[in-house]
């Protein structure tokens, strides 16, 4: 029975006098950019919007600046090698499918490594976790330029291979990371912060494709990971001063498998999950699949498509922070999750168009359009993730600490890498198979029935009576509404 009630104190953060769990108090962490110790609060803390957030301090707007930045710099390193990778590796003598291979594990090393980001960082410490993944995308990004001078073909394959997963599991370590440091030092602006990483990333992996061509262009292969890993390994070395120090929590470490149980129990927080993982499914399945069917059916050619990716991610960023105050100020945030998503259903089917829209011919107008809802509105869904899987983590009994904050960014990413794995060569066989409308289809019919199961929950919560008791609401959107 001792035991057990260990286990419970150490799983809730309660004290050995049998305090209250700290489910909406504060975790100290050592800052050491301040005189002393900074108690920070995570996403289930929020003082309940009820009084105006407190102005950015000089030292929130670095802080917030320099995530952006890194988060610029990931979405380009993600894609900066589209345009001229493929064909420089043809020419080498590799396949299609050794070429897929190197892009596909990149998502797959994510996958294996974010929960194990969220396990290290408390332990580690998430600001010196945060650089050495900054710093390893920045030297293993350097590295890749070098592998041009490797002569054999099977020898290149596995170099870029190996090097390709050293670099995610960095950008594995940055993401995670990221997340955690946003849950504990920007408590009343999680979606917000989140919103501009998120909208900066997306920034990053449209204009680094043209960048990234130029740079082949103007230098060959190496320059433009020269310039990239620089870039990395510049910001890195800079955290020094513009990042806090947050460090793990005061108390034991937590057994995984009892977070796990924990976290499982909630249903929001699965219905969270689903989320993000059709968000990154859906939208890689459709990037990676689009331009042969605009280039022959519509005869957009790729210079042109790159636009239509410009402006739709242009909506994104505008619209990112609009989704983000709705999140942050909303009792009922699965309802306009679930309606966002019901837009993002009827824009897949416009892209193609889809063959169930009898008598709507392709265009191209149509093809822009659906991607610029499609991107505009898919935000909505992803960006209060995290801050709602966090309060529902703390309602169903995770202590409100730095353990718990690494733990769900760490799902969460696992969840967003997964559907990055999953979605492109699934999408590729369907597209094979029955064509690009019947994928498009597809892909609407999934979304559509993540939009109905948010809508189900709102209406279900909001037919449940409400308690007084903020650690006993029905649903994260009313415990971040609720004051600590």
């Amino acid at each position: 029975m001792s035991e057990e009630a260990d286990r419970q104190r150490l799983l809730t953060g309660q004290t050995e006098d049998g305090g209250q769990n700290r489910r909406y108090g504060a975790c100290e962490c050592q800052d050491i950019n301040q005189d002393g110790p900074k108690t920070v609060f995570s996403a289930g803390v929020q003082p309940g919007l009820t009084e105006p957030a407190a102005p950015l301090t000089r030292r929130e707007q670095r802080l917030l600046g320099c995530l952006a930045l890194v988060g610029l710099l990931s979405g380009s390193l993600l894609v900066v090698m589209i345009p001229f990778f493929p064909v420089e590796a043809a020419a080498r003598g590799l396949s299609q499918t050794t070429i897929s291979a190197v892009f596909s594990s990149y998502a797959l090393a994510q996958t294996a490594a974010s929960p194990l980001v969220g396990r290290l960082a408390p332990v580690v410490g998430v600001t010196r976790l945060y650089t050495l993944g900054l710093a390893t995308a920045g030297v293993t990004t350097v590295v890749f330029g070098a592998l041009r001078h490797i002569v054999d073909p099977r020898l290149f394959a596995a170099a870029c291979l190996a090097v390709r997963l050293v670099e995610a599991a960095g950008t594995a370590a940055v993401s995670g990371c990221a997340l955690t440091i946003i849950a504990s030092q920007f408590p009343t602006r999680t979606s917000r912060a989140i919103a501009l990483v998120t909208a900066s990333q997306a920034v990053g992996m449209a204009a680094a494709p043209a960048i990234g061509s130029g740079l082949f262009a103007l230098g060959g292969f190496s320059l433009p990971f020269y310039v990239t890993g620089a870039a990395l390994l510049l910001v890195a070395s800079l955290n020094h001063w513009l990042m806090p120090v947050v460090e793990r929590c005061h108390r034991p470490a937590v057994p995984y498998l009892s977070l796990w149980r924990v976290f499982a129990r909630c249903p929001e927080n699965w219905l969270c999950l689903l989320t993000v993982f059709h968000y990154s499914l859906v939208l890689l399945t459709f990037d990676t699949s689009v331009a042969p069917y605009a280039d022959r059916t519509l005869g957009v050619t790729p210079s042109t498509l790159g636009l239509y990716f410009t402006v739709a991610t242009i909506a994104f960023a505008l619209t990112a922070f609009v989704w983000a105050r709705v999140a942050e100020t909303s009792r009922r945030p699965h309802a306009f999750i679930g309606l966002g998503l019901l837009v993002v259903s009827a824009s897949l089917l416009l892209a193609p168009p889809s063959p169930l829209l009898v008598g709507l011919q392709p265009h191209w107008w149509l093809l822009g359009l659906g991607m610029t809802l499609m991107e505009a509105f898919f935000g909505g869904a992803y960006i209060p993730s995290f801050q709602l899987m966090l309060a529902a983590g703390v309602g169903a009994g995770l202590a409100d600490d730095l353990i718990s904050q690494a733990f769900v960014s760490g799902v969460l990413w696992t969840a967003h890498s997964l559907g990055s794995v999953v979605g492109p060569p699934l999408g590729g066989l369907v597209v094979d198979r029955y064509g690009f409308p019947v994928m498009m289809t597809g892909l609407s019919a999934l979304v559509l029935v993540v939009a109905v199961m948010n809508l189900c929950y709102a209406g279900w919560v909001a037919c449940r009576p409400t308690s007084a008791n903020p650690s006993e609401s029905n649903s994260a959107g009313e415990r971040i509404q609720s004051k600590a």
